[in-house]
């Protein structure tokens, strides 16, 4: 079949080169998709790429000889500048826009697409004659009939442009459109079919939405929208099956996340509904007026040719209800369409939209639904489709790392993110991450050496990215100012440029950043999304500048924000001076409270506990906590919480514990080790007994705030709750009724809280050997213990080992025994684990209970034997899981 050429002819003056440059990138990618398709290509005519030398009366008049003879199209595009007058018009473009316009009165064929961009300036940049000029030629075109289009910036144009070209060839089309089915189908015979152009228009969309990277496999996986915001093991109960969703709509809003998949997720339901025969209108919110939304839906029915059709449902994609008329748009949209529902795709962040506020605002009725990271089910579809294209290794080993590359950075289990390291993993599968930062390192790789960078752009070394970033971190730091406009961020790069003659287009650097969601806007200035990109780009700086490192570490800055320090040591994995610095700042820390609190050192409940303690040891504990709490130098109205189970609960408890805090400064000590842990985690190749000093004294920080959780202990199990200078202590779950069960499960799980809230910063697999030396080099019993817990929550490489030789050592009737033996329970009941971490459990679990059981140090093979399987809880849900 031959191929047709629509030949497009661009006019602009010459503030316009980047849209210019865009609209080849446009054709490109249209000529590879939709052109395929159609069989057709579309070439740009411009006369820096198409004209020759010549003569002429002008050298307009030889730009309209050589190239408006012949073309199909004409897009014509102007910002602030009007450009130079000719012999026939007002400038070369007003000539060229006169013979389109004199062409088109008798060519029916012909379309004109008529571009201004809106985007502002500085008045110090404006002719204000030329200004005046365009918005004349507006007014001309307006009055010629012309209907043309407002944009924001090139990278706007290039969506707008993209979106009116696709669909202007749609509307061309008279022959059946085969479609690649890599996008999920409906199986149903009497649906629209993939020969529909409209069909073939919203999976379009849909791809659009899911393509992260060229190349890429298009990959659909169901999301978990749910009824509840939480992921627990019951969250089956509260999931929404997308097909009775499709095939009932109702009004629901539906929230999460930037990045979360909510686009795709309005393109995926409304593909769907129209292979049932069922309209669905899509509106993006940042482009539909709050006053003229029904001119917006016609719009959206005019380019799908369906002005007849009823319609069964309407999608408002990017609501944000914090948007200036956002609530308005809302209202208004409703009123408009009241026997219609309207789904509400809204992204949040910090507020949320309740259903409450849509009632009394809006006047109807909304269901309230939530879009959830994917479980691990789905990531293992993501991949096996992945994978499936590009070949890149084992399926579960792959899932595994995907696991594991999401943890380490810390991110949530998105398919944009989950994209992101598959692409990392093309090239980088069999190196694993050692740290946040080396995979940062990856990411932003991937980012500027792929299609975030225009073809006509030079793409920009990423080390150099990194260092001019990082002096642009640094003064956001420092002037503690964290938001920025796109002009401050352009001229404080391009100045630093100039001073250390570093060739950088800094304007790529922004853009990728921002189409890669590392930017955002916020109101009328732009953020980093996530705060530790600022502490990645400033540890980097932190090698190169002398000067802002001791800022960081000497001003003690990173007690604030200790991912800077994280990203520090991970860049060469031997801070042995910064560990030196943070040792000191720990101990200092560590030894002032002990000085403000004045609780023994040797504080421990435990030690006289028992297994499943009796209420008689219950009484004995609480005894003990009281008469060291009595005579240590806390406030008298913590010891009253203590000494008096009646003690006025309106009395002003949280303003005195603030008071306690600004004293012996827990927040501090808290971010200290913190700090600490992230650095100790990334220094592999530091003096190891620089390494042991330090472990020694983060777990000595883990002990100092169990003491002060069984401190508060009574105000806990009387209030239920905690609160002071930022740090909050809750009971969250299932606690009991009566003051004396919560007391007895507030100690039972105060060991295994502490761990958990602190394991994240200091654990990885390669800490094991630093693990096990500290554990048997540690005299305190509940550090000990508490890095039992550690271990059998990870489980490192040789973990059984270490547990084994500790159960041989604890006392049989003892509360470390019986809170080993519940914490394997709940690990092997609810944990991802592999065969050979069951078998390993199981064989601890009898040993623990034939220890208890049988009263020797060291329980031999045959005694286990005797432990009856039934002690082994059931597998919760996982046994389908590798």
């Amino acid at each position: 079949m031959s191929v047709k050429i629509y030949k497009c002819f661009i006019a602009s003056p010459s503030d316009t080169q980047e849209e210019r440059d865009v609209c080849d990138k446009v054709f490109e990618e249209i000529n590879k998709t939709l052109g395929e398709h159609l069989n057709f290509r579309i070439e740009s005519k411009k006369w820096e790429k198409n004209a020759r030398p010549a003569f002429g009366s002008d050298g307009q008049a030889v730009i309209n000889e050589q190239l408006l003879n012949n073309y199909d199209l004409f897009i014509g595009i102007m910002w602030n500048k009007f450009g130079t007058p000719t012999p026939r018009a007002g400038s070369g473009t007003e000539e060229e826009f006169n013979h389109a316009y004199e062409k088109l009165q008798g060519n029916n064929d012909l379309d004109i697409l008529f571009y201004f961009n809106n985007q502002e300036v500085s008045a110090s940049q404006l002719d204000l004659d030329q200004v005046s000029k365009v918005r004349s030629f507006k007014e001309k075109i307006s009055e010629l009939g012309g209907l043309y289009w407002s944009y924001n910036g090139y990278k706007e144009f290039e969506i707008e442009l993209k979106k009116h070209l696709n669909d202007f060839f749609l509307s061309k089309s008279k022959e059946p459109i085969q479609s690649d089915n890599n996008v999920k189908k409906n199986d149903k015979s009497d649906v629209q079919g993939q020969d529909d152009p409209i069909y073939f228009l919203l999976e379009k969309r849909l791809k659009d939405s899911l393509c992260l990277f060229s190349n890429q496999p298009f990959i659909w996986v169901d999301p978990v929208l749910s009824k509840t915001n939480e992921i627990s093991p019951n969250a089956d109960d509260d999931k929404i099956e997308l097909e009775t969703f499709i095939n009932e709509p109702k009004s629901s809003i539906i929230k999460a996340p930037p990045q979360f998949g909510l686009t795709s997720l309005a393109h995926y339901l409304i593909k769907e509904a129209w292979s049932n025969k069922s309209l669905w209108i899509y509106l993006d919110a940042k482009k539909v007026h709050r006053d003229t939304v029904k001119k917006s839906v016609n719009k959206e029915l005019k380019v799908l040719n369906l002005e007849e059709k009823n319609i069964s449902c309407i999608v408002i994609d990017g609501w944000i209800n914090t948007d200036v008329g956002a609530k308005k748009l809302l209202k208004n949209l409703c009123s408009a369409y009241q026997d219609i529902p309207i789904i509400v795709m809204q992204t949040i962040d910090d507020s949320a939209f309740t259903k409450e506020v849509a009632k009394e605002t809006i006047n109807r009725d909304f269901n309230t639904l939530h879009l959830l990271a994917l479980p691990r089910t789905q990531i293992r579809k993501v991949i096996a489709s992945y994978n499936k294209s590009k070949n890149i290794g084992d399926e579960d080993i792959l899932l595994k790392k995907m696991l594991q590359d999401l943890e380490v950075l810390n991110i949530h289990r998105t398919p944009l993110n989950c994209l992101t390291l598959l692409k990392v993993s093309e090239g980088y599968f069999a190196e694993s991450p050692v740290n946040r930062t080396k995979m940062i390192e990856m990411v932003l790789f991937v980012l500027f050496n792929l299609d975030g960078v225009p073809t006509y752009k030079i793409k920009p070394d990423l080390k150099d990215c990194e260092y001019v970033l990082g002096r642009f971190c640094e003064n956001l730091i420092t002037t503690e100012k964290y938001s920025f406009t796109r002009e401050l961020f352009l001229n404080d790069l391009e100045l630093f440029c100039q001073e250390k003659l570093i060739n950088l287009d800094v304007s790529v650097v922004f853009d990728v950043l921002f189409s890669n969601n590392i930017i955002i806007r916020k109101d009328l200035e732009f953020i980093f999304r996530a705060s530790y990109w600022i502490y990645y780009f400033a540890a980097k700086r932190m090698h190169f500048d002398k000067g802002f490192c001791d800022y960081i570490l000497l001003e003690k800055k990173y007690i604030s924000f200790p991912e800077i320090i994280e990203f520090y040591t991970g860049i060469d994995r031997n801070g042995e001076d910064i560990l030196k610095v943070l040792t000191k700042d720990l101990a200092d820390s560590c030894d002032l409270v002990d000085e403000k609190t004045g609780l023994p050192k040797e504080l421990n409940p435990y030690n006289e506990a028992e297994w499943n303690p009796s209420e008689e040891t219950l009484i004995k504990m609480q005894s003990e906590i009281s008469d060291d709490v009595l005579q240590s130098k806390l406030p008298e109205s913590l010891k009253d919480k203590h000494a008096d189970a009646n003690y006025d609960q309106l009395k002003p408890y949280d303003q005195s514990i603030r008071t306690i805090l600004n004293d012996y400064s827990l927040v501090i000590l808290i971010q200290n080790v913190k700090a600490c842990s992230k650095a100790l985690r990334n220094s592999d190749y530091v003096d190891p007994d620089i390494k042991r000093e330090l472990l020694k004294l983060i777990t000595r920080g883990w002990a100092q705030v169990s003491k002060i959780i069984f401190a508060l202990a009574p105000v806990l199990a009387t209030e239920g709750h905690v609160s002071f200078e930022g740090q909050v202590f809750n009971l969250a779950g299932k606690f009991s009724s009566s003051f004396d069960e919560k007391m007895n499960e507030i100690f039972i799980f105060n060991p295994i809280n502490v761990v958990n809230f602190f394991k994240d910063d200091l654990f990885s697999n390669k800490m094991g050997p630093l693990l096990f030396d500290g554990i048997t080099t540690e005299t305190n019993e509940l550090i000990k213990h508490q890095l039992i817990l550690l271990l059998i929550s990870e489980r490192p490489q040789g973990w059984k080992k270490t547990v084994e030789t500790y159960i041989t050592y604890i006392s049989k009737n003892s509360f470390y025994l019986y809170n080993i033996v519940n914490l394997l329970r709940r690990k092997y009941h609810y944990s991802f684990c592999s065969e050979i971490e069951l078998q390993e459990m199981i064989y601890l679990l009898k040993m623990g209970y034939a220890k208890h059981k049988f009263g020797i140090d060291k329980p031999n093979l045959q005694n286990i034997k005797k432990i009856s399987n039934n002690v082994i809880p059931k597998r919760h849900g996982f046994d389908t899981e590798k």
